[in-house]
């Protein structure tokens, strides 16, 4: 903590700045994850978006 005038002035932009790299890191693993995913497992993703598609369907229909 700083001191201005003999306040004491708590740190600005600390959390912000692990915020922002916290998020990066995120984003980061996400897409290489999600690039991993996609080259070595694409019989998998497709199973899952015909089953996604599937309850789409069933919801949509016009009766309950």
């Amino acid at each position: 903590m700083r001191l201005r005038r003999g306040v004491r002035v708590p740190p600005r932009g600390q959390a912000l700045l692990e915020t922002s790299l916290l998020l990066a890191t995120l984003l980061g693993a996400l897409a290489v994850g999600g690039t991993w995913l996609v080259r070595t497992h694409p019989q998998l993703l497709h199973a899952i978006d015909i089953g996604v598609r599937g309850y789409s369907f069933a919801l949509s229909l016009p009766f309950p």
